[in-house]
């Protein structure tokens, strides 16, 4: 199949991305169209959806069954929470936690519990978070110029990551018994034992060759053990290993397929598929493992699904039985992906990526 490329308008306007490999989609023709506002299923026709908008939780009025109490109800005096200007996300036993520099917050959103609630609060700008298997959870405060370690179960402080005079933190992820911390201050991921809180090393530099970083702002680790981080000035994806071996590297700036403006989070599933959100775009782009551009969804506009100014992504799937019944039979669930949006109407977005439930359709996922 002979690959094209369109060039991707400012603001989330991409034109359609062609579906490059077998269990991605099939020789599909390319079109510059939005999704239908009602639809929310991208990519849009005549290409078959990978991904469904599912829902957008802004406030507490988002969370379906939330009741505030008999006294709010009769007397009117429980204001409406809500997320101003969310950053990172992440999952922990089917509860989402967003940290909210506004707010300068950890919101906890417990769609089954059915509870919308201010988990961490008197954090100074936190930006990436994310949550070991134990519910311990780091946050990445620029504010602080530190990572803080947060009990899940009790909401106590645990620990502090990092010298607030040498760390400017835009990101935390776990990887077995080490905290890769992206370092904005220095280019560079700065490593911690996880149980001390010692720095056990760097990885990167400031530079461009593999390997280096120009404002390092996103890492997750991948479920093959590596590491992928956004590179943002340098406008590409890094594939590393833990210890910092440079594996692969994707993206350059630009306005066309494959490429970048303004970089942000990064996620990673099981099968090597790399989301990548752009706040200049407004949407996500999905890569090949080798590096190829997919598919994406979001975009700027007024219709289900869209983004504005996105900063953080995440996939669970311990949220999947809870959305069932919100799941087109179009699609074969494998997993959800998280959104956070810092300005806009819809805060958090959710979407399930799956494959298409049409007659030979790709296999099922390990989350389905």
């Amino acid at each position: 199949m002979k690959k094209t490329t369109k060039r991707a308008r400012p603001r989330g306007r991409t034109a359609a991305l062609v579906l490059l490999a077998a269990g991605i989609a099939g020789c599909a023709s390319v079109e510059t169209k939005k999704p239908g506002p009602q639809e929310g299923f991208f990519p849009p026709p005549p290409d078959e959806p990978r991904l469904q908008f599912l829902m957008a939780v802004t406030s507490d009025k988002d969370v379906p069954g939330l009741r505030k109490g008999l006294t709010a109800a009769l007397l009117g005096d429980a204001p409406t929470r809500q997320l101003v200007r969310p950053r990172g996300v992440g999952v922990h036993d089917g509860v989402i936690y967003v940290a909210d520099g506004r707010l300068g917050a950890i919101v906890r959103i417990d769609l089954p519990g059915k509870r919308f609630d201010l988990f961490a609060e008197g954090l100074g700008n936190p930006l990436g978070l994310d949550i070991d298997d134990e519910g311990r959870l780091f946050v990445a405060d620029a504010g602080r110029s530190q990572v803080v370690a947060y009990d899940t179960e009790t909401g106590a402080v645990l620990k502090g990551y990092g010298n607030p005079d040498e760390l400017r933190p835009t990101d935390v992820a776990v990887l077995g018994d080490r905290l890769y911390v992206t370092d904005a201050k220095d280019h560079e991921i700065e490593v911690f034992d996880k149980e001390t809180g010692r720095k056990v090393g760097t990885l990167g530099g400031e530079g461009a060759e593999p390997g280096k970083f120009k404002y390092p702002v996103a890492i997750y680790a991948a479920p093959d053990g590596n590491l992928y981080v956004t590179d943002s000035m340098n406008f590409r994806v890094q594939k590393l290993t833990p210890e910092g071996e440079p594996l692969a590297s994707f993206g350059k700036l630009g306005d066309w397929t494959g490429s970048f403006t303004r970089p942000k989070g990064v996620a990673v599933d099981e099968e090597g598929l790399v989301h990548v959100l752009d706040a200049g775009f407004e949407n996500a782009q999905i890569f090949l493992p080798d590096g190829q551009p997919a598919t994406f969804y979001g975009g700027y506009g007024n219709f289900a699904g869209h983004m504005y100014l996105p900063f953080e992504i995440t996939i669970d799937r311990s949220l999947l039985g809870y959305f069932k019944h919100r799941i087109s039979p179009k699609l074969k669930p494998k997993y959800l992906v998280l959104v956070t949006n810092q300005s806009g109407p819809h805060k958090l977005n959710i979407y399930v990526f799956g494959d298409p439930a049409g007659e030979g359709a790709g296999r099922e996922g390990k989350g389905s």
